[in-house]
């Protein structure tokens, strides 16, 4: 069967993300091994979307390809919404595998500012890995790097270091959209454009590819 190429795309990254969030979720029945799982999920979607839609699985890093000229406005909604619909249906399937319920973040030992700088560092940091690797011929790394550092950072982030408004958007399904979870997704896009900031002011090896139609 032959599909349009970017209802393709679209696809794969509502997959990836799907199952990505569904880690997540469904790891609360084992939450000794629960940063090693999301991050083991995460490398191997990205290794299995790359060669189909980039691999971004995440609204922010397609955000930055965008604001790079990378992709086109219509590439950046399609992926837009197919990661929203992939992270709502990963929180669900998630549910189902497991029949339990998503608490809440639990913010009341740590202020509000703490949570967002430190999705901020998470965004910031996951976009900047991505664009140095490809920018210097070393994007078959991508996939591991990425995992690494969701592994690193969801140690000392009250988030678990979502970094991803797609994920964000599917515990927000469950939990509601709060002001704080909506505050969460406003920190992940300030990471996006401080990574842009940093591309295009301190680091001149950064170049700028073709729009991809």
């Amino acid at each position: 069967m032959k599909l349009n190429p970017l209802l393709r795309k679209g696809i794969a990254e509502a997959m990836g993300v799907m199952v990505f969030v569904t880690s997540i979720v469904a790891t609360s029945m084992n939450p000794t091994f629960k940063n090693f799982a999301l991050a083991g999920t995460l490398t191997l979607m990205i290794l299995l979307t790359a060669t189909i839609s980039g691999g971004h699985l995440n609204p922010a890093v397609s955000f930055f390809f965008y604001a790079r000229r990378e992709i086109n406005l219509s590439t950046l909604l399609t992926y837009w919404i197919a990661q929203l619909a992939g992270g709502a249906l990963g929180t669900y399937l998630g549910l189902s595998l497991t029949g339990s319920t998503i608490k809440p973040m639990n913010t009341s030992t740590v202020s509000q500012s703490g949570a967002l700088i430190g999705e901020v560092l998470a965004t910031t940091v996951l976009i900047l890995i991505i664009v140095r690797l490809a920018t210097t011929k070393r994007e078959a790394i991508i996939p591991f790097a990425v995992g690494i550092w969701v592994l690193a950072a969801s140690t000392f982030t009250v988030t678990g270091a979502q970094a991803n408004p797609a994920v964000t958007f599917g515990l927000m399904v469950r939990d509601g959209f709060t002001q704080d979870n909506l505050m969460l997704v406003l920190a992940q896009f300030i990471g996006a454009l401080l990574a842009l900031v940093y591309i295009v002011v301190l680091d001149g090896s950064a170049k700028k590819k073709k729009v991809k139609k």
